[in-house]
């Protein structure tokens, strides 16, 4: 077995690529004859005996995709005591004081089991139910989720894992009745059959369904009599689905978007968008490839955008700080010189895995590495150790203080928040403690008004100093989420326009593993609310390109329940309804309720929702009934993106269905349509790569 070691969100999604790669050499593979869903009602089993009850934070089975987990943990909250463990608490009641202590003697084999069906969440011990509760919405795993026994969750780093023996680990896709539970035997098949099913027979850690067959045992974890031995502080399991194993049920959407960027071969990685004398630059990660490079394209209208020669790629010895990948950064300009700072992240390199690195240019085309001026942690702010994170440098002028600042993603000594350094030249930098906040990938620091934004990979903060303290916004922190990824801003003079990317998933279908790039979204403009909110709507530039009206609905008193569309096109949409309706628009449904990709609207919980069979996105929004909801959605080939009062956005993958009709309902009360209209473009676009 290979040794792995994750120390750190980075390296996770690192090991997203190369597994990728690894499933894109291989062929010829038996693939389970039936197509496997999302998992989301699902029962989590496992006979395990604890090495002792005193011991804190590990986990006997855990479920993970890329942060989102539900678990089996003992000891997480209250030493001895068994709860059902979620990233964040999202599905775990902060309160386990009623629950029973373990009384199981060093070596005794107890069997474990949580039940998720539906917003019901039920532990059970040895078949007895110990405990139940109701939670807000369940968590969707998708194809290629990881399963990780002895460790918390993946990115748990180095905190202790679970001591003692698992005997049989499962993992069902349904919610088990307490009779089903009941009748349940170690190392005997069950009806219905587990989805996933470890019993460590012939000294194998092996998925008997055939599902997880990347198996990897770290740091001690062992195989002995029949059962898995976690006998080591930090020893765990770690199994990963080979999703080229897997047989699609349609084929891939090759339509090609006229208003999506899309590299000609390979992902859209993390973007670096910097605006420049009229013109938009994005400087991005390459993925699918083995090592990231850093790609450029520009434009003068944010549709049509012109690739130019790679800007950056890894040099020097394989072990070097720079011989490795390449992760994300900023530019900025001073003097007529162009400065790129970017991350060197390379395991190989025993001197430290992450440096922030220096490249200059005087056109924004050709780029010269300053390797003299690379920046360590010092160790006294920022944690120094071989495995580290330091990186997604984002560096930026401060006028009052006439310093640059630079924000990193750092192992903080000193803050909780990013890191901060500080120079006057761009070349010596001074390290400062951290910003008063939560740590966050592809930081990106800004002012609108009075007000400062700390954005993240997913998530933004504010505050009304530079420094921090640092708050979540009252409604919700996201400006799109989960499916666009390392969103970055740059300010063109009038606007501060953000892009990310959009995840690919692997396989392509609905109910697919997102992996590492894919397309850059729509362009946004983002600006400020109150309480620190931060909105988004599409440029003004994207609407524009479709003038060509196809479906045109006057104002009427009821909603239609249809409407014919195009395959690909944009919604303008309006509509008014009660505060205790729910209002669905359903983009390419195709007759059966589930079909097709479904906005739910729910004033009363101040919610909307993208879903489909596969998949739930969720936000918290400020639904205001007393006035017209306004709707604008771009359905171009397997990408979606909604955008409702020019407020909010979800967007998601639409792989399944590729045509359909547009359905609209509304569970009680009146409903009035002020407006909808269907477009396309108008004339033929310079058309980018396919989405």
């Amino acid at each position: 077995m290979k040794r792995l070691i994750i120390s750190s969100p980075a390296e996770y999604l690192l090991g997203l690529i190369v597994s990728a790669i690894l499933c894109a050499s291989s062929s010829g593979q038996e693939m389970p004859a039936e197509f496997p869903r999302a998992l989301r009602d699902k029962t989590l089993v496992a006979w395990v005996a604890p090495a002792n009850l005193i011991q804190r934070h590990g986990s006997v089975l855990t479920v993970d995709q890329l942060g989102t987990f539900d678990s089996v943990i003992l000891g997480e909250q209250i030493p001895g005591k068994w709860m059902a463990g979620s990233e964040g608490w999202h599905r775990t009641p902060p309160d386990q004081s009623e629950n029973p202590r373990e009384t199981a003697a060093s070596g005794e084999f107890v069997e474990m089991a949580i039940v998720y069906r539906g917003n019901h969440v039920a532990i059970f011990r040895n078949a007895k139910q110990i405990a139940g509760y109701e939670i807000e919405r369940p968590a969707w795993f998708p194809l290629g989720t990881a399963i990780v026994m002895g460790k918390h969750h993946v990115w748990a780093g180095d905190e202790p894992c679970f001591a003692g023996s698992i005997e049989d680990a499962r993992v069902y896709d349904c919610a088990l009745s307490p009779l089903q539970i009941a009748a349940l035997q170690p190392k005997q098949l069950s009806a219905p059959a587990p989805f996933a099913w470890w019993t460590f027979d012939h000294g194998q850690a092996t998925d008997r369904m055939g599902r997880f067959t990347d198996v990897q045992l770290c740091n001690g974890a062992r195989v002995a009599n029949g059962r898995l031995q976690l006998d080591g502080p930090q020893a765990y399991l770690i199994a990963h689905q080979r999703l080229d194993r897997i047989k699609l049920p349609h084929s891939e959407n090759d339509y090609v978007s006229p208003i999506h960027f899309r590299p000609q071969h390979g992902d859209f990685g993390d973007p670096i968008p910097f605006f420049w004398k009229g013109q938009y630059h994005v400087f991005y990660l390459m993925g699918g490839q083995p090592r990231c490079t850093w790609e450029h394209i520009v434009s003068t209208d944010l549709i049509h955008w012109r690739e130019l020669p790679t800007a950056l790629k890894p040099s020097g010895p394989p072990d070097g700080f720079d011989g490795g990948n390449m992760a994300t950064g900023s530019v900025i300009e001073k003097d007529g010189t162009f400065h790129i700072f970017y991350c060197g992240q390379n395991l190989k390199n025993p001197r430290g895995s992450e440096s922030v690195l220096h490249a200059t240019s005087t056109d924004l085309s050709h780029w010269t590495k300053h390797p003299q001026d690379r920046i360590d942690p010092d160790g006294i702010h920022y944690s120094n150790k071989p495995v580290r994170d330091f990186r997604d440098a984002y560096v930026f002028w401060k006028p009052d203080e006439q310093l640059y600042w630079m924000v990193v993603q750092a192992d903080a000594l000193t803050a909780r928040g990013p890191g901060l350094l500080v120079s006057r030249d761009l070349t010596n930098w001074r390290q400062l403690d951290g910003l008063a906040g939560v740590r966050q990938d592809c930081p990106d620091l800004f002012q609108i008004g009075d007000t400062w934004y700390l954005l993240g990979a997913d998530t933004y903060l504010w505050g009304k100093q530079p420094h921090g303290q640092f708050l979540p916004p009252p409604v919700d922190n996201h400006i799109d989420s989960p499916c666009v990824r390392a969103g970055k801003r740059m300010f063109d003079g009038k606007r501060h326009v953000w892009v990310g990317w959009i995840w690919d998933y692997n396989p392509r279908c609905d109910a697919g593993c997102p992996g590492w790039g894919g397309t850059q979204c729509l362009p946004r403009e983002i600006y400020s609310g109150s309480g620190g909110q931060l909105y988004c709507r599409p440029v003004a530039e994207v609407p524009a390109q479709f003038t060509k009206t196809v479906v045109d609905l006057s104002p009427t008193g009821a909603l239609p329940s249809s409407v014919e569309v195009p395959d690909n096109y944009m919604l303008d949409c309006t509509v008014q309804f009660d505060t205790a309706a729910e209002f669905t628009l359903a983009m390419r449904q195709t007759g059966a309720p589930e079909s097709g990709y479904r906005l739910i609207l729910r004033p009363r919980k101040q919610e909307a929702e993208l879903v489909s069979a596969a998949f739930s996105h969720l936000r918290h929004i400020e639904l205001d009934t007393t006035k017209p909801i306004h709707i604008q959605a771009f359905v171009q080939g397997s990408i979606i993106e909604v955008f409702i009062n020019d407020r909010y956005s979800l967007s998601c993958r639409a792989y399944d269905y590729s045509s359909g009709r547009l359905g609209l309902a509304v569970s009680t009360g009146p409903a009035k349509l002020l407006g909808l209209q269907v477009k396309v473009p108008g004339a033929t676009s310079s058309l980018q790569a396919r989405n």
